[in-house]
């Protein structure tokens, strides 16, 4: 493999050695070539030096990642973001399926991040998750879209257009309200946790459901009947959290419109 450059940015010391350390460790190819703590300082050296690979920090000195990126004429590097705070800024990079590192991170985290963020170097569709990623920061959270990766290319897709998921064989079927049948090479429980606090239910262990999609909920036949005439079974014991959640999400829609 041709050598990489990488420029460290991340506002403690201690901590851009450690960075810098890890990957003289595993990456014979990779050279830092600049490191920073700032925002202004970051985009002086991704200007005058052009990397292939930005290992970023949310959180700077000045300002954050993503007004740094927001400055940069050409986003024409791969980034590793890290960040010690699981807030929305970094929810929004899960949904953009952008390469993400929580701190405190161990020496393995990182270094399957850099290779992760190595493989991308040749995605077509990273221009689109960064775009995806800036978006989903400045919507309102219902309307935030989701960077699924297929067999062949990735989809952008909204939300609010899923009407239900299945787990199958080999990954993950979401249906669309456009008609559409999106096969993902991943668990359900990848997407399950991410998409419950927007309004989605697993009442069974094969689904998954947005019960914004939802005209009837039958008690008695333990089927949830959806907008798009699909009906979906959910398991008894779940019958409380399911009406729970409902209630609530019904709520959250009222207010919101």
């Amino acid at each position: 493999m041709d050598e990489l450059s990488v420029i460290i940015v991340e506002d403690d010391r201690f901590t851009r050695r450690v960075v810098e350390q890890i990957l003289k460790k595993h990456f014979s190819e990779i050279t830092v070539v600049g490191q920073s703590g700032s925002v202004e300082e970051s985009i002086s050296l991704i200007r005058d030096l052009h990397p292939d690979m930005v290992i970023l920090d949310v959180q700077l000195e000045d300002g954050d990642a993503f007004e740094l990126l927001q400055r940069v004429e050409v986003i024409d590097f791969k980034i590793v973001f890290m960040s010690a705070n699981q807030g929305y800024m970094e929810e929004s990079m899960q949904f953009a399926a952008v390469d993400f590192v929580a701190k405190p991170f161990d020496e393995n985290e990182l270094a399957l991040a850099v290779d992760k963020c190595i493989e991308a170097l040749s995605d077509n569709a990273y221009n689109q998750k960064i775009e995806v990623l800036f978006s989903n920061i400045i919507q309102l959270p219902h309307d935030r879209s989701i960077v699924f990766p297929t067999s062949t290319h990735s989809i952008t897709v909204p939300l609010k257009e899923i009407i239900y998921a299945e787990a199958v064989v080999g990954g993950s079927n979401f249906y669309t309200n456009k008609g559409d049948v999106i096969k993902v090479p991943r668990p359900l429980r990848r997407y399950e946790s991410l998409f419950t606090p927007y309004g989605f239910f697993r009442c069974h262990p094969l689904f998954v459901v947005n019960l914004t999609m939802v005209n009837k909920i039958d008690f008695q036949k333990l089927e949830i009947q959806l907008n798009n005439g699909a009906h979906l079974p959910f398991e008894e014991w779940r019958s409380n959290g399911l009406m729970k959640k409902y209630n609530e999400t019904s709520l959250s829609l009222l207010k919101s419109s």
